[in-house]
């Protein structure tokens, strides 16, 4: 892969295009057109590989629909009308494995036609999509658990706030019930100004609450893949051939991916080094996987995963490279989401640790508030003045910190 040389396209013999459709990470079916239905004509051995069966159990009448997911059966079954309509059908399904697990499979069909336009077969491929939809899934999940987290701190700030301000009203009550005894006209002054704008604040957030209202070349070309031949030379790995998918995929022409050097210059830059470094594997171990962004005909970059297998002869010397390319940009994009998600769900923990402090602070301030003020409405007997100061100075530090607590809540947007 290091080195590409222009050549012509090869044409595949019927036994190296059978051992590239095997190797290929998706299961392909050929079906008949039948009165009776679609009986399955051939199918890859990957079928193996892939979900554990052997070619014959695949090829058993009624091997399909008896292994598809109850819950998927119905609409995977009815969309088959829509193959013969429209010539093309994908759709995505649960599909049961020789050891009973479920996996999920995109299934892509073609309807293939006679000279005359009447059909003649189907061709088809099942690709194992499982870790896209369970990164999609993870993803979903963590964005509801942190809407579920945000509303549970926005409502445990809410609490805070109104236990501020209900203390604020009791408070002032008591205050303005203490009329006797020494300071009486101040105490009634403090006790209404502080009445009044607990009052207030009451009033606008119920006024915010009731606002807020809540079968060979076409079979290889059609494939969601891209598929490559390399010669093993002295040189480097020259390109002998590469399917026409390509261009629906990449966009670039069969002759500009044969031209020297075009892998290489289509890497992404930070993915060059490491692609380029990892073809040494390729040559001690026979098999090699690795994932790098890859440019499109278009310029924007797509996920590819490209998997390639060192073929060997009989006499077990390296004859050349099959590999494939796959666009695994939607797996990416859904993995990513979900690492953001569980960053967020982080910073919503922390968020809801916050809220619940502000639950034990207003608390206190309440306590302040309401305690003080029975200590002012204690206003006879020894000491009536300096239980006053100290009921009066508690009281004005619990209503500051009270109001400062309702508009640090109120300015941090998580009421």
């Amino acid at each position: 892969m290091s080195q590409r040389q222009p050549h012509s396209a090869l044409a595949l013999s019927p036994v190296r295009s059978r051992h590239i459709l095997n190797s290929i990470p998706t299961v392909i079916y050929v079906l008949a057109i039948t009165a009776k239905g679609f009986p399955t004509q051939w199918i890859s051995d990957s079928v193996k590989r892939i979900l554990g069966y052997e070619v014959e159990e695949a090829l058993a009448p009624d091997w399909w629909i008896d292994c598809l997911h109850p819950d998927d059966k119905k609409a995977a079954v009815e969309k088959t009308s829509i193959l013969m309509t429209q010539g093309r059908l994908v759709q995505e399904y649960r599909f049961r494995s020789k050891d009973g697990h479920y996996l999920w499979m995109q299934d892509e069909a073609s309807l293939l036609r006679k000279a005359f336009g009447r059909p003649k077969e189907i061709v088809g491929f099942w690709t194992n999509i499982t870790e896209r939809k369970q990164a999609e899934e993870r993803a979903a999940q963590a964005r509801e658990q942190e809407v579920d987290s945000g509303e549970l701190n926005r409502s445990n700030n809410r609490i805070a706030v109104r236990l501020v301000i209900a203390a604020l009203i009791v408070g002032s009550s008591f205050l303005l019930l203490a009329n006797e005894g020494p300071l009486t006209w101040g105490m009634t002054i403090i006790g209404l100004t502080v009445f009044a704008v607990g009052c207030s604040l009451g009033s606008i957030l119920i006024w915010l609450v009731v606002k807020s209202g809540k079968r060979s070349r076409y079979i290889l070309n059609s494939i969601p893949t891209v598929i490559y031949v390399l010669a093993i030379e002295a040189e480097g790995f020259r390109s002998q051939w590469v399917s026409d998918s390509v261009r629906r995929i990449l966009g670039y022409e069969v002759e500009e991916v044969l031209a020297p050097d075009w892998w290489i210059a289509c890497l992404h830059p930070n993915d060059q080094v490491a692609a380029v470094g990892k073809t040494s594997i390729l040559m001690t171990l026979g098999h090699l996987v690795q994932q790098y962004r890859f440019r499109c005909k278009d310029g924007h970059y797509l996920w590819i995963q490209d998997e390639a297998s060192l073929l060997r002869d009989a006499d077990g010397r390296p004859t050349e490279i099959v590999g494939f390319w796959t666009n695994i940009t939607e797996r990416k994009q859904a993995e990513e989401q979900a690492a953001q998600a569980r960053e967020q769900d982080i910073e919503s923990g922390e968020l809801n640790l916050s809220s619940n402090r502000n639950i034990a602070n207003g608390l206190v301030i309440a306590a302040m508030i309401v305690g003080s003020s029975f200590l002012l409405f204690a206003n006879r007997g020894p000491l009536t003045w300096g239980t006053t100061i100290i009921g009066l100075t508690v009281f004005a530090v619990g209503c500051s910190l009270g109001l400062m607590f309702i508009w640090l809540v109120v300015k941090s947007g998580k009421y």
